[in-house]
């Protein structure tokens, strides 16, 4: 439902039935998802290396389900890894229901990107859709790093392992 300004009522990501496809996670993958879980981060960890190497000052990366599921990190401590991966997803959703609030466009998940600043370090968050694991977000930290820089090469790295993922 619309108001006089075009702004949705309600929820905009994924209005049409193909976009909420995208988004869930396919039920065979569900269903085994320590296994593939297992294989996704294994072999999407050297990835995430290589933002290490474009940005030497990173701090953590991490790879996980827009639900708040690790698939992969670095330089995050063993305790810490699921309460983050569920942080992250939930930076993700009250970033993006305010952007409902204030874009006239909408969200989009695979072009949205959160950012944070602290002092010395920042925080990037890129969101991708990659069928048939679903909605999928890349977290980033960096000290002494331009915010500008990073979110060039977080979202780089988003698309680099989104077409990785879709060739196999």
């Amino acid at each position: 439902m619309s108001d006089e300004r075009g702004t949705l009522l309600g929820s905009s990501i994924g209005t049409d039935e193909h976009e909420v496809a995208a988004l869930v996670m396919h039920d065979g993958i569900a269903q085994e998802w320590e296994l593939w879980s297992m294989i996704i981060g294994r072999t999407a960890l050297p990835r995430l290396e290589r933002i290490r190497d474009a940005l030497p000052t990173m701090t953590s990366a991490m790879l996980s389900t827009a639900d708040g599921l690790n698939l992969c990190c670095l330089g995050v401590a063993q305790e810490d890894v699921g309460r983050l991966a569920a942080l992250n997803s939930s930076l993700f959703a009250v970033s993006s229901a305010q952007a409902e609030i204030v874009s006239e466009a909408g969200v989009h998940p695979g072009q949205a990107m959160v950012s944070i600043s602290t002092g010395h370090g920042h925080l990037v968050l890129v969101s991708f859709v990659q069928p048939p694991l679903g909605h999928l977000l890349l977290a980033v930290s960096a000290q002494e790093a331009q915010l500008g820089t990073m979110v060039v090469i977080v979202r780089r790295s988003a698309e680099e392992i989104r077409t990785w993922l879709s060739a196999n």
